[in-house]
């Protein structure tokens, strides 16, 4: 089971490197964060929506959950949650990064703007 939350966890972190890489170096614009959670946190801190400060914002986290997984949270109820959790944000972000890419909507992404 750990190397399945690992590799879970590499999923989660390429496929947002990807959403970054892509908007980083893509058409110019303004980037604005999709997840409502960090999109509030930024604006709290009165941060501009910075597409690296994402990617390390979900670096971060992921490593948090992961540690508390390992170590406290052990039970395979939560392990699961977190993988169905990870597949579910992996598609997310491949969605948002195919839409970014070829700049316009997927059947993800008009899905996440209803």
């Amino acid at each position: 089971m750990d190397l399945l939350l690992a590799l879970v966890a590499f999923e989660i972190i390429a496929s947002k490197f990807l959403v970054s890489y892509i908007s980083s170096y893509g058409p110019a614009g303004s980037y604005e964060e999709k997840n409502p959670l960090l999109r509030t946190v930024f604006k709290r801190l009165k941060l501009q929506h910075d597409v690296w400060l994402s990617f390390f914002c979900t670096v971060l986290l992921t490593a948090v959950i992961i540690f508390m997984l390992t170590s406290a949270y052990t039970a395979t109820v939560y392990q699961l949650v977190f993988v169905l959790a990870g597949f579910y944000t992996t598609v997310l972000n491949l969605g948002a990064a195919h839409s970014v890419y070829f700049q316009k909507n997927n059947f993800i992404t008009r899905r996440l703007l209803r």
